[in-house]
């Protein structure tokens, strides 16, 4: 790969302005470095099932749950439904259903029929009905502390209390659109069924009770207030009042239902009450494993608080249900889940919930022991990443300035231009004009920061992946040309540089990457690299465009115009039947590679690639990425073999499979929420297993070779 003295001078700036990125990247670590404690926070309702389906009780439980390693309790308000679902001598329907029972009126006092029948309680109105003085006086004392008089009246006719709640159409809760069909099968209309309200679910209140069976198990008590948004102004306010009424500490604040307390207008009182007790705003992470739970007014919570946040997983349905799952005997993984939720997401909140027997069941398992288990190896791993299990802390904010970014965009523009000129093979002093992009690139950031942070951050992903394929074709078509015969010792060292030293630069694009991201809400994943797979997409256009003109090029000129003649050339070659099978399965793997980044698809690992993963979990610090150390670091190894044997064909097949290998190290860096250090620890274990498999494949190749020799000289 030969270098003149401006590609020396632009390779140079290039890695002064690197110097930056890694101070930056250096700076992130040591914020990391401070987010060591994760937090099983228990769900009370889910344990109070649970403890009822078990031989024990729930105070037995929770008790024993503080011995596993859990610190606290999320108990959301009471609701008119909950006391209802906890027998609580109570009586409450919707008007527009109760109306629909032809002998309703037999059932309420006739100065509450009359209201019903003048509509002064409309049809979207709930009636609350008791004959317990405590219950009711229960009730009213938290509407009153909660909502202003015009959302409810109260009423008292011959020892039966009445609370009449005042609502909306918004209020009510349909069930899914029924489509109602004649003998004919023809549509006539369609209904919906009024299945719940709003006004059913709103918070009137804590259990005392409930509390104070959470504190005598000496578990922390996190209250989950619920807002409603046509009535929000007092409550922050009643938030702050049943913590210090119940002398909680208010250390997280985990958002129940759709909206934060005050949504809409009224939630800096929320806020001035997060500021002053430092309370962590958790945002649960979507099932998707991607991004959070949209819930209103949560992000500008979280940024109007200077980030005090932290990231939690909430354990679904399907997750519960993994006990004995790959064949293990208990809840390995379940405890797996939970681990690389820690570990690679940056969670830090496990809103933990009872597990299932098994899949596609809802019966808990009830086993203490597997519990037990199940937290002990879950600490025991935690502790090689200096994790453990305690109260959480809202991470550090952290963001960088616009001058920084400025540097390093200009260095990520010197290296498209550099990857440009490389490319396409340009030698015309003329184009060296084109590294003075540089200059006004750098002013992107001051005017559009945000553009400019996830637009080189791109730019850099595809740049120095393709300097790294650029890196890697030069050194196989140095020995693809070179008439010297190499021994298989001379080819696993040739490899193991040309490797070392492409992963290198593919490390240096996924420092700018890093840097250019290093902000807080990337961490906290509030937002995110977006164009990842784009990015993974584009080195393999670069790929075939630079073997195009370096490798299948025999013009002598270097001009766009030969390049034009050999691809017409190559479409007019008749293709033989087994180049079209090779291209059928490099099309499909090509696809599976693609739709496997991320879980939005249903393309997902094998039960065995699970099994194998898990496995590497659990003997390494951090588990290697398949495409590379079985497949694209090893390629380098084989393109390499296959150039000293002048094959053009295997030797662009293989490095078409190593350009995987580029892209893929600096997408590893991609995935912002995953600590610096097991991103680092990924790739470097995954060149060491790449370069091993590397050595066994020029081994394989060899005899694959010489009996390859011997069987065309047989057949001669």
């Amino acid at each position: 790969m030969k270098l003149n003295k401006i590609d020396k001078t632009v390779l140079l700036i290039i890695c002064l302005t690197l110097l930056v990125g890694l101070f930056t990247i250096y700076q992130r670590v040591e914020v990391e470095k401070q987010y060591k404690t994760a937090e099983i926070v228990l769900d009370y309702n889910e344990m109070e099932k649970f403890a009822d389906s078990s031989e024990k009780d729930l105070s037995w439980w929770l008790k024993e749950f503080k011995k596993y390693g859990s610190q606290s309790v999320a108990i959301q308000e009471e609701t008119i439904k909950l006391l209802i679902e906890d027998g609580k001598p109570l009586r409450a329907e919707i008007v527009s259903k109760l109306i629909e029972n032809y002998n309703w009126v037999e059932f309420y006092k006739p100065e509450i029929v009359e209201m019903i029948m003048n509509k002064e309680i409309d049809q979207y109105d709930v009636v609350v009905s008791t004959k317990d003085k405590e219950t009711y006086d229960y009730l009213v004392s938290g509407l009153n502390e909660r909502y202003t008089d015009e959302f409810f009246n109260t009423y008292s006719f011959d020892g039966v209390f009445y609370i009449v709640l005042d609502g909306t159409a918004d209020d009510l809760y349909y069930s899914p659109t029924l489509r109602i069909v004649n003998n004919e099968g023809l549509g006539v209309y369609e209904a919906k069924e009024i299945s719940d309200s709003r006004l059913l679910n709103i918070g009137i209140g804590y259990d005392e009770e409930k509390i104070n069976l959470i504190k005598d198990a000496n578990l922390d008590v996190i209250l989950r207030p619920i807002n409603f948004p046509s009535h929000n102004e007092k409550l922050a306010d009643a938030y702050k009042n049943a913590n210090e009424r119940y002398n909680l500490e208010p250390r997280l604040y985990i958002l129940h239902g759709k909206e934060v307390l005050g949504f809409p207008d009224n939630e800096q009182n929320l806020l001035d009450y997060v500021m002053e007790n430092d309370i962590s705003v958790v945002m649960i992470e979507s099932s998707e494993q991607r991004e959070h739970i949209k819930q209103e007014g949560l992000k500008d919570l979280v940024e109007d608080s200077g980030y005090q946040a932290l990231r939690a997983f909430t354990m679904w349905d399907y997750i519960r249900a993994r006990n004995k799952y790959y064949n293990y005997e208990g809840a390995e993984e379940i405890e797996n889940t939970l681990f690389r939720a820690i570990t690679e997401r940056n969670i830090r909140v496990i809103y933990f919930k009872p597990f299932y027997e098994e899949e596609k069941s809802t019966k808990f398992m009830t086993e203490a022991a597997e519990y037990e288990r199940t937290f002990n190896s879950l600490q025991e791993r935690l502790s090689e990443h200096n994790i453990t299990l305690g109260k959480a802390q809202a991470m550090h904010e952290f963001h960088i300035g616009a001058k920084r970014l400025a540097v390093m965009a200009a260095g990520i523009t010197l290296s498209c231009v550099f990857l440009f000129l490389k490319m396409f093979n340009i030698k015309h002093k003329f184009f060296n004009y084109l590294y003075l992009a540089a200059v006004p690139a750098s002013a992107v950031p001051f005017v559009m920061r945000n553009i400019a942070e996830k637009g080189f951050s791109f730019a850099a992903a595809v740049s120095f992946s393709g300097i790294a394929i650029y890196f890697f074709m030069m050194h196989i078509k140095k020995i693809f040309i070179s008439k010297k015969q190499y021994t298989n010792v001379q080819l696993m060292i040739y490899s193991t540089l040309i490797l070392t030293a492409s992963v290198a630069i593919s490390l240096a694009g996924a420092v700018f990457v890093d840097a250019m991201l290093a902000d807080v809400k990337y961490f906290l994943e509030m937002d995110i690299f977006r164009g990842v797979k784009f990015a993974q997409i584009l080195p393999f256009g670069v790929f075939l465009m630079m073997f195009l003109i370096y490798f299948m090029n025999n013009e002598q000129e270097d001009s766009v115009k030969s390049v034009v003649n050999t691809t017409i050339k190559i479409l007019n070659k008749e293709i033989k039947i087994y180049y079209g099978i090779i291209a059928g399965i490099l099309a499909v793997a090509g696809y599976i590679y693609i739709s496997r980044t991320g879980h939005e698809t249903n393309i997902q690992p094998s039960n065995i690639e699970m099994i194998s993963r898990n496995f590497m979990e659990y003997v390494l610090l951090a588990r290697p990425r398949t495409k590379e150390f079985l497949i694209a670091f090893p390629s380098i190894f084989a393109a390499v073999y296959a150039a000293s044997k002048k094959s053009m064909f295997y030797t662009g097949l293989f490095m078409l499979a190593s350009a995987i290998g580029t892209s893929s190290v600096i997408n590893t860096f991609s995935h912002l929420r995953t600590p610096i250090y097991l991103s680092f620890a990924r790739t470097l274990i995954a060149l060491g297993f790449g370069i091993i498999i590397g050595c066994i494949l020029v081994v394989v190749l060899d005899w694959l070779n010489k009996l390859f020799v011997k069987l065309q000289e047989r057949l001669k």
